[in-house]
């Protein structure tokens, strides 16, 4: 996955990337996306797909104490909150998600709460906020993944958002923060991308919007923030999904050994 750099809008390789991928017995790739572009540009070369995925033992947002979060920002208690944890960099494309909110509050204005944890761009995002106008929401401090607070954020969002850009290592990416949000068992709110529809499913474990469309952002927001039994369905469904195919617990460790048996005796 890690091929190009994330700060450049075009996939890129130096010399030593090409020369290994091209030498390597097997490429394993942790994205559907990457995956179908890797076999585009080395024809005949043995290329296997395997999910980044969640180690349920390092991380379970649903083994938190749901209560930390409100102990820490009473605000929220009661209140409908819409989640982000992940960069915080233009290409992360949390600006959307930012905007959205912005127009969701002149819809609803006192019962939903946007709390944004970045990993150390909180000056930019607060920027963003002011820019925008946007009054309810709190800023949590940059954790590490499975901290008992990010855990309880995760477990008490009742949407999680997961927005995007065309920066190659987002765009194709199945990020680590996706599998993250399915493992906290509430509805998601995903941009589409190549990346994101290799895991997600529209209307099954996620609302898929529609890329670079701030409305349709806002939309699904709404749509699940009144559609308790539609947000519950998305979140059920992505947490099992999740137990089931994306977990190192079970599905994954069990795919690695009979991957990496197969490329040791080819």
């Amino acid at each position: 996955m890690d091929l190009w750099h994330c700060d450049r809008d075009y996939v890129i390789f130096n010399s030593i990337d090409a020369y290994a991928l091209r030498r390597a017995r097997c490429v394993i790739t942790w994205s559907k996306a990457v995956t179908a572009l890797l076999r585009k540009l080395l024809p005949g070369q043995c290329m296997e797909y395997l999910p980044f995925g969640i180690d349920l033992d390092l991380m379970d947002p649903l083994k938190a104490s749901p209560k930390l979060l409100f102990e820490k920002y009473p605000d929220l208690s009661g209140k409908i909150i819409i989640g982000y944890s992940g960069g915080g960099e233009r290409y992360h494309g949390i600006d959307k998600l930012i905007q959205a909110f912005s127009l969701i509050e002149k819809v609803n204005k006192d019962e939903i709460y946007l709390v944004i944890q970045t990993w150390g761009q909180n000056q930019r995002v607060k920027a963003l906020l002011k820019a925008y106008n946007v009054r309810h929401y709190e800023l949590i401090p940059a954790t590490t993944f499975n901290d008992p607070i990010r855990l309880s954020l995760l477990r008490n969002s009742n949407i999680l958002v997961l927005t995007a850009s065309e920066s190659p290592g987002v765009y194709l990416a199945e990020r680590s923060t996706m599998f993250h949000y399915m493992a906290g068992g509430n509805a998601i709110v995903a941009e589409r991308t190549p990346g994101t529809l290799g895991v997600l499913r529209h209307g099954e474990t996620a609302y898929m919007f529609r890329f670079n469309d701030t409305k349709d952002l806002t939309n699904g927001i709404l749509l699940l923030a009144n559609d308790r039994n539609l947000m519950r369905k998305l979140g059920t469904n992505a947490r099992h999904e999740l137990e089931t195919k994306y977990s190192w617990n079970n599905a994954l460790r069990t795919k690695m050994i009979k991957l990496l048996n197969k490329v040791m005796s080819d």
